[in-house]
């Protein structure tokens, strides 16, 4: 018999006991409760209900306006845009990418002010966390006193 099996019998057993009787009945087993039912499934529904017209304000069937007075925002070119903008999907640098760049000079002709600005600040991440190891190994030597 496993250990998790007779511990398990053990409580159960504890807990008849002391509910029967010999504690006044104190302790006794919570019942179960269920969560809340789901609805049924959108094939399962009534014929003619999904065809509901949104209620609410005028305009509370659009999906992309917040403002329920004005009409949507027109989409202009991509020169009424910020250069910065078609920059966001792209992922910054790594680590190691950035170390290639600044450290072996691999590519450093590509290298940007903000580039260079996060290798420092990871590069000084990453020496704290260096260091922090070797303090901590040097307090598991036995023979070691930091004072």
């Amino acid at each position: 018999m496993s250990l998790l099996r007779w511990c398990c019998q053990a409580s159960v057993r504890s807990l008849a006991s002391a509910s029967s009787g010999i504690s006044g009945g104190a302790l006794r087993p919570s019942v179960p409760r269920l969560g809340p039912k789901k609805a049924k499934a959108a094939g399962k529904a009534a014929p003619g209900a999904g065809t509901a017209v949104p209620s609410g304000p005028p305009g509370a069937g659009q999906l992309f306006n917040i403002y329920a007075e004005r009409d949507d925002e027109k989409i202009m070119p991509d020169s009424h845009y910020p250069s910065w903008l078609w920059n966001l999907d792209t992922p910054p640098k790594n680590y190691g990418e950035l170390t290639m760049m600044f450290v072996h000079g691999v590519d450093i002709e590509e290298a940007t002010m903000s580039d260079y600005q996060r290798f420092l600040r990871q590069h000084r991440k990453m020496v704290i966390k260096i260091n922090n190891l070797r303090l901590k190994r040097s307090k598991r030597r036995p023979g070691l006193k930091i004072t």
